[in-house]
C-alpha cells in the first residue's frame, strides 16, 4: 500500500515537471531515496542470520509454551473452586457474628435490668444510711440506662397490670434521684454557710454524679466568692488600723494577701474540679475566680488612690514640674513621695507575680482548653487597673528623682579627700534607686519611662551643672598657682578660697566619677534586666535594650566634657608655663663637635631643665586630681609639649651631631612622661622622632632609604615640604641639593 500510495505521488510529480531543470532535481531526490533504501535493505539482510537463530530459539520453546497455558488453566479451576468456598465460609461467619451481636445486646439487657433492680434497692439503703456518695452512685448508673429500649424489651411479670415491673424501678428511681439532688443542694448550702471545708467538698463531688457539672460549679463558685469578699473586708479593716513600718506600704500588702488567697483556693480546688467534672470546667473556676479578682482589686486601688490622696498629688507633681520657679508652687515633699513610689512599685510587682502564676496554670491546660483560658489573662480588669496604677506612678518618680537630684546638688560639699565633692556619688544613689525600683515593679513600660527620664536628667540638668561649673572657672581668669594653694588648703579650711576656682579641677574629677558610674550602673542593670524578664515567654525585655543603650552612650558625652575641660585646663594653666621652658631651645647650639657631644652627656644644657619645669607643674596638678584624670591630663600635656618643642626647633639649626644629641633629649623626654601614666604616649611625639631621623642622616641622599616605597612599615607624619624644611635645618646640606631632591 506504502509503495502504491508512493507510485501515484510520483507520477503526480512527474505530471507537474514542466522543464528538464525540474526533472533533474526530481532524479537527484529519486537517487537519494534509492540509496537510503539499498542500505535499509542491506541492514536488514545482515540481521537475517540472526533472526533465523531467534526463531529456531522460538520453535523450541512451544512445547513448553503448551504446558505453561494447560498448567495455567488447572491454576484458575483451583483458584475458582477456593473462591466459592471462602465465599461460603464469609456468609456463615457473618451469621454467627450476627447472632453473637444479639447474644450481647440480650445479656446486656439483662445485666441492665439486673442493674436497674440493684440500683432501686441500693439507692433506698445508701440514703437511709447517709452515704450519699453510694446513692449517688446507683442513680448515675440507672441515668446510664436507655429507659425506652428496656421498656420495650420486657414485659410484665403479673398480667393484666398497667406497669411492667421495670417501669415501676424507673419510676422509683427518679423519685429517689429527685430527693437525692434536693439533699445534696441542702447539705452543700450547709457546709457552705458554716466554712466546714471536707463536708463542702464531699457534696461538691457528688454533683457531677447527678449530671449537675455546672450547678455544682456554679455552687462552688458563689461559695468560693463569698471567701474571697470575706478575705478582703477583713483585710482592708486591718490597711485602716495599720501602723508601723508596713503602714507605708499597706496597700501592697493587701494585694498580696489577696492574690494569695486566691493562689491557694486554684491549687486547692483546681485538682477536684479536673478529677470529678473533667479537665473542660477548669477554666470556668479559673475564670470565676479572676472575676473575683479583678473585683476586689479595683476596691483596693480605689481605696489606695482615695487614702494616699494619689490623684492630688499627681496633679502637684504635674503643676511643679511645669513650674520653672519654685516660687508660689506647692512642692510635694519627697520623703512622704518616697514611701508611697515604694508601695505603687510593691503593686505592680505583686500583681505581675500573680499573673505569671495564673499563665503557668493556664499553661498546664490541655490544648483545647487553653484557648479559653488565655481569654481570661487578655480581659481581666485587674491588669488594667494596675497599667492605670503605673502611668500614675511614672510622673511621680520622675519628680522624685528630678527633686532628689536637685538636692544633691544644691547640698554639695567638697570630700574629705579634697579632690571630689558629694553631688558625683549622692545624684547616682538617687539616680539607681528610681531606676531599681522601676524595675522591681516588674513592669515593662514603668522600666522604660525611668530609664528614658534618667537618661534625659543626666544629659540636661546634671550635664548643664558641671558644665556651668568648668564654665565660671576658665571665664573668671584662673590663676593657677594660687588655686593650687587653694587646693592644698582646701583640705583643711574652705573659708579663704575662690570656690570657683576650686570648683573647676573638682568639676573635672566629678565627672570622671560620673562616667565609672554611668557604666557600672548600666552593667548592673544589664543584668538585673537580663535575670528579671528571662523567665517570661514572651521577650518583653527586650524593649529595654533601647533604654539601656542610650543610658550607657551618656557616658560618651561627659567624656566629651571631661575632654573639653581637661583641654582648658591644660590651655590655661600648663601651656603658658611650658611655653617659657620651650622658649630657650633656640638659644642652645646644636651645631656640634664631638667634644661638645661628649660634654652635653654630662652636661645636659636643656632637656634636665625643661624636665624640671614639666615636673614641677605635673607634681602640683598631680596631687589636685583623681588618677585617672591626672593621666590623661599628662597625655595631652604631652601632645602640646609636642606641637611647642616642634615650633622651636624649626628656630635652630643642626649637623648630624647635632641630631644625635637632639634624639638622646627626646629620648629621655619621652622616657620621663612615660614614666607618669599607664597610657602610651609615644604616638604624641611620633613627628618629633621623623623629624630626628631626618636630622641624624649621615647624607642627604639617605632620606630615599626612608622615604616613599622605601618607607617599609614607617607611616610618615610629616608632609613632603616639612621634609625638604626639615632637611634645610642642617647647616651641612646645601640648599640647592635639598631643593633638588625628588621626594
Amino acid at each position: 500500500y506504502r509503495i502504491s500510495l508512493e507510485s501515484h505521488l510520483k507520477m503526480d510529480l512527474f505530471g507537474a515537471l514542466k522543464n528538464v531543470s525540474e526533472a533533474k532535481e526530481l532524479l537527484i531526490q529519486l537517487e537519494r531515496e534509492e540509496a537510503v533504501l539499498r542500505e535499509e535493505l542491506d541492514l536488514l539482510l545482515e540481521q537475517q542470520s540472526q533472526m533465523d537463530v531467534k526463531m529456531s530459539s522460538f520453535q523450541k520453546m512451544l512445547p513448553g509454551l503448551r504446558n505453561l497455558d494447560r498448567d495455567t488453566q488447572d491454576m484458575d479451576a483451583v483458584v475458582m473452586k477456593a473462591s466459592s468456598l471462602a465465599e461460603s465460609v464469609r456468609s456463615k461467619v457473618h451469621v454467627l457474628d450476627l447472632a453473637k451481636s444479639r447474644v450481647y445486646a440480650s445479656l446486656k439487657r439483662v445485666d441492665d435490668v439486673i442493674d436497674l433492680k440493684s440500683c432501686v434497692d441500693g439507692v433506698q439503703r445508701a440514703m437511709d444510711a447517709g452515704d450519699y456518695e453510694q446513692a449517688a452512685g446507683h442513680v448515675h448508673r440507672y441515668l446510664a440506662l436507655d429507659e425506652s429500649v428496656l421498656l420495650d424489651t420486657t414485659t410484665d411479670l403479673t398480667k393484666g397490670s398497667s406497669s411492667s415491673t421495670v417501669s415501676v424501678s424507673f419510676e422509683l428511681l427518679r423519685e429517689a434521684e429527685a430527693r437525692l439532688k434536693d439533699l445534696v443542694r441542702s447539705k452543700f448550702n450547709e457546709a457552705s454557710s458554716c466554712s466546714d471545708s471536707s463536708s463542702l467538698e464531699r457534696f461538691f463531688k457528688v454533683f457531677p454524679l447527678l449530671n449537675l457539672h455546672e450547678e455544682g460549679l456554679k455552687l462552688l463558685n458563689g461559695h468560693l466568692s463569698k471567701l474571697v469578699r470575706d478575705g478582703a473586708q477583713k483585710n482592708l479593716h486591718v490597711a485602716a488600723e495599720a501602723k508601723g513600718e508596713r503602714a507605708g506600704v499597706v496597700y501592697a500588702d493587701m494585694l498580696t494577701l489577696l492574690y494569695e488567697g486566691i493562689a491557694r483556693l486554684m491549687e486547692a480546688y483546681q485538682p477536684l474540679v479536673e478529677t470529678y467534672y473533667g479537665p473542660v470546667w477548669v477554666p470556668e473556676l479559673l475564670r470565676h475566680l479572676q472575676l473575683q479578682c479583678d473585683e476586689q482589686v479595683v476596691l483596693i486601688v480605689d481605696q489606695l488612690r482615695d487614702e494616699r490622696h494619689l490623684n492630688h498629688k499627681v496633679q502637684t507633681v504635674t503643676i511643679a514640674m511645669n513650674t520653672k520657679s519654685a516660687a508660689g508652687a506647692i512642692r510635694p515633699n519627697i520623703l512622704e513621695l518616697d514611701t508611697l513610689l515604694t508601695e505603687l512599685s510593691l503593686c505592680s510587682a505583686r500583681t505581675e507575680l500573680y499573673f505569671t502564676f495564673l499563665a503557668r496554670k493556664i499553661g498546664g491546660l490541655q490544648t483545647e482548653d487553653r484557648g479559653s483560658g488565655e481569654e481570661i489573662l487578655k480581659s481581666c480588669r485587674t491588669k488594667m487597673v494596675i497599667q492605670e496604677l503605673i502611668a500614675t506612678y511614672i510622673p511621680i518618680e520622675h519628680y522624685f528623682l528630678k527633686e532628689s537630684m536637685n538636692k544633691a546638688v544644691s547640698l554639695d560639699v567638697c570630700n574629705a579627700d579634697g579632690l571630689t565633692s558629694s553631688m558625683a556619688d549622692d545624684a547616682f544613689f538617687v539616680l539607681q534607686k528610681s531606676i531599681r525600683r522601676a524595675l522591681s515593679s516588674c513592669s515593662v513600660d514603668g522600666a522604660c519611662a525611668m530609664l528614658n527620664h534618667a537618661s534625659s536628667l543626666l544629659l540636661t540638668d546634671y550635664k548643664n551643672v558641671l558644665q556651668l561649673k568648668l564654665k565660671i572657672a576658665s571665664s573668671s581668669g584662673l590663676d593657677f598657682q594660687s588655686m593650687l594653694q587653694g587646693r592644698l588648703q582646701a583640705r583643711s579650711s574652705l573659708g579663704n578660697i575662690d570656690s570657683n576656682k576650686l570648683d573647676s579641677l573638682i568639676a573635672l574629677n566629678n565627672i570622671e566619677i560620673v562616667i565609672g558610674n554611668i557604666d557600672t550602673l548600666a552593667k548592673e542593670l544589664q543584668a538585673e534586666c537580663s535575670k528579671l524578664f528571662s523567665q517570661s515567654g514572651e521577650p518583653r525585655g527586650n524593649k529595654l535594650e533601647p533604654c539601656l543603650a542610650d543610658l550607657s552612650s551618656a557616658s560618651t558625652t561627659f567624656k566629651q566634657m571631661k575632654k573639653s575641660g581637661m583641654s582648658k585646663l591644660v590651655e590655661i594653666c600648663v601651656v603658658p608655663r611650658l611655653k617659657v621652658c620651650t622658649d630657650v631651645i633656640p638659644t642652645v647650639s646644636h651645631v656640634l663637635s664631638e667634644e661638645d657631644l661628649v660634654n652635653f652627656e654630662v652636661n645636659d644644657p636643656f632637656v634636665q631643665q625643661l624636665i624640671s619645669c614639666l615636673d614641677g607643674i605635673l607634681n602640683e596638678l598631680k596631687g589636685s586630681l583623681l588618677v585617672q584624670v591626672f593621666e590623661q591630663v599628662v597625655i595631652d600635656v604631652a601632645g602640646e609639649l609636642a606641637l611647642l618643642f616642634e615650633a622651636q626647633l624649626f628656630k635652630c639649626t643642626f649637623n648630624q651631631l647635632g641630631g644625635v644629641q637632639l634624639d638622646r633629649e627626646l629620648r629621655t623626654l619621652v622616657a620621663y612622661i612615660s614614666s607618669l601614666t599607664q597610657w602610651p604616649v609615644r604616638d604624641k611625639f611620633s613627628r618629633l622622632q621623623q623629624v630626628v631621623t631626618i636630622l641624624t642622616l649621615e647624607t642627604l641622599g639617605e632620606i630615599l632609604d626612608y622615604w616613599g616605597s622605601n618607607a617599609g612599615p614607617m607611616i610618615w607624619r610629616l608632609s613632603t615640604s616639612e621634609v625638604r624644611r626639615v632637611l634645610h635645618l642642617r647647616v651641612d646640606f646645601k640648599a640647592d641639593d635639598v631643593n633638588k631632591m625628588k621626594l
